[in-house]
């Protein structure tokens, strides 16, 4: 007898979310069935839902942040992509994108992230099939040959941050601040709190958090902070600069710093943050915010700093933020703040996309647990 389970399925750009039933499907050969256990909420699905990611075919299934158990798995399928055994009923991690592997920029210029053909979970990879499970926000996800999972020998609060680290990560990678740099991350949401948790293992030995609200930055401090700037308490932008030049060596700025806020008019502030000859990193903008105004002269050429663009992640990032969430080195657990039932995610959506709280109360990351 077929089984039947439940999605949340979003019927067109701005339109509504109904939760919908469906055969659930067996896994493939090289694929396999996980039954979801959290999945993060991220604003690139508060913008996809609004229709600012081109490309996206509705109706649509989203959440690519998923941590799940295994239910069955596929003919052929018996480790994980580092080789660990996996089984029906073991921990698991899905990483969303799915790269072609074939094509110009995968093979030749080595940037599986920019992949001309790259679709993933949450984003509905098989457009010809029905969306139903084809995203996090769902009690199951099927998942095809060729995709990347990862045991995780870890809890599943702390697991469920495994993909937004992996931003992190990939900036860090990118940026490869120097041993004992100065950095600072624009923003205190999940990107930016799991960006100072890279930076500190890459060998950041000050780092300064700007953002807001005060529990975020609280969370950031417990992350390893040295300086939080609080932009409710510092409105002014010009004063957030200088408190942040007078904690870097001699004054001139940080060496790096991470916009992961997401906000047009943070680009121009963190590039006055940063030192002469240092590198911007923008990964904030996931999806079009917008157009801010810079000046050439003295934003670029007269400071001679390096600009870094970051989308997304590969699995080496995967893999090494599997290591460090398992490390317990940090309290990745914490990041959660609300976890809500399927039927609840447009209250998760409203609440990463603008609103920040769920009954009355601040956002820190919102889970959805389709199984609970």
């Amino acid at each position: 007898m077929a089984r039947i389970g439940k999605a949340v399925v979003i019927d067109r750009a701005n339109g509504a979310f109904t939760v919908e039933e469906a055969e659930v499907p067996e896994p493939g050969p090289g694929g396999l069935l996980v039954r979801q256990e959290l999945c993060g909420v991220c604003a690139t699905d508060a913008y996809v839902a609004r229709g600012h990611l081109p490309g996206v075919t509705f109706p649509l299934v989203l959440g690519h942040e998923t941590v799940g158990v295994v239910d069955r798995l596929g003919a052929g399928v018996t480790e994980d992509v580092t080789g660990r055994a996996i089984a029906a009923g073991d921990r698991v991690y899905v990483a969303p994108g799915i790269s072609c592997r074939n094509c110009l920029f995968c093979t030749v210029y080595r940037q599986p992230t920019l992949c001309l053909r790259r679709t993933g979970y949450g984003f509905r990879p098989r457009k010809d099939a029905p969306p139903f499970f084809q995203g996090g926000f769902a009690q199951y996800v099927d998942v095809a040959a060729g995709s990347t999972v990862l045991k995780m020998d870890a809890g599943v609060e702390a697991a469920v941050s495994l993909e937004p680290l992996t931003i992190g990560i990939h900036q860090v990678e990118r940026a490869q601040p120097a041993l004992g740099a100065t950095v600072v991350i624009q923003g205190a949401g999940a990107i930016g709190i799991l960006t100072l948790a890279a930076a500190r293992e890459a060998g950041a030995a000050r780092t300064i958090v700007v953002g807001a609200p005060d529990t975020r930055l609280e969370l950031a401090r417990a992350f390893g902070a040295d300086v939080t700037v609080s932009i409710e308490d510092v409105p002014d932008p010009a004063e957030r600069v200088r408190l942040v030049k007078a904690e870097t060596l001699g004054g001139h700025g940080a060496d790096v710093v991470f916009e992961c806020a997401g906000v047009p008019a943070a680009i121009p502030e963190g590039i006055d943050m940063l030192r002469r000859g240092g590198t911007f990193v923008e990964a904030g903008h996931f999806t079009d915010h917008g157009e801010v105004p810079l000046n050439p002269f003295r934003h670029a050429v007269n400071k001679q700093i390096t600009l870094v663009g970051v989308w997304a992640a590969d699995t080496p990032h995967f893999v090494a933020g599997r290591a460090l969430i398992e490390s317990g080195r940090y309290p990745f657990a914490d990041l959660v703040s609300h976890t809500l039932p399927l039927e609840r995610v447009a209250d998760g959506i409203a609440a990463i996309g603008g609103s920040y709280a769920v009954d009355g109360r601040e956002i820190r990351k919102v889970a959805i647990a389709a199984n609970g």
